[in-house]
């Protein structure tokens, strides 16, 4: 079977970024796996918002401090000047780890629980058109860039 089959009477998929479609009346999650097939839905009704979720950047801010280590252990040893400007570079790499980058896309709807949360994420990469037009069709004012 396909996604096709699943629809309502009237239903037409306006976008997709496979396993989500978004219909004229919800979104879902369709997945065929070993030959099951695998069929969850969220309705416009319930969906409230899509946020960005953004995750720090572990290795960077690792690296960041790593720099201000050496920066004190260079201090130690009477290299002033090098010294404080590893220090400083190195806390600005950690603040810029710790700032994150786009992970993913997070749908949120009233009674969500952690594993329709989890359920209903979105990799960031490559699905801002599907966001976008789900944003749309429920009205939520937070555009996705």
């Amino acid at each position: 079977m396909s996604i096709r089959d699943h629809l309502r009477q009237g239903e037409a998929i306006i976008s997709d970024h496979n396993p989500f479609y978004a219909t004229s009346y919800r979104v879902i999650h369709y997945e065929e796996r070993d030959g099951n097939e695998e069929l969850q839905e969220l309705p416009y009704s319930r969906l409230t918002s899509v946020e960005v979720v953004k995750l720090a950047r572990h290795r960077v801010m690792i690296a960041g401090t790593m720099m201000v280590i050496g920066g004190v252990i260079m201090a130690v040893t009477l290299v002033f000047i090098t010294s404080w400007l590893t220090i400083i570079a190195g806390i600005g790499v950690v603040i810029y780890g710790g700032i994150g980058r786009e992970a993913y896309y997070q749908f949120h709807a009233e009674g969500m629980d952690k594993e329709e949360e989890a359920r209903w994420r979105l990799a960031y990469w490559g699905s801002g058109s599907f966001v976008r037009t789900v944003q749309t069709v429920i009205g939520d004012g937070s555009r996705i860039n």
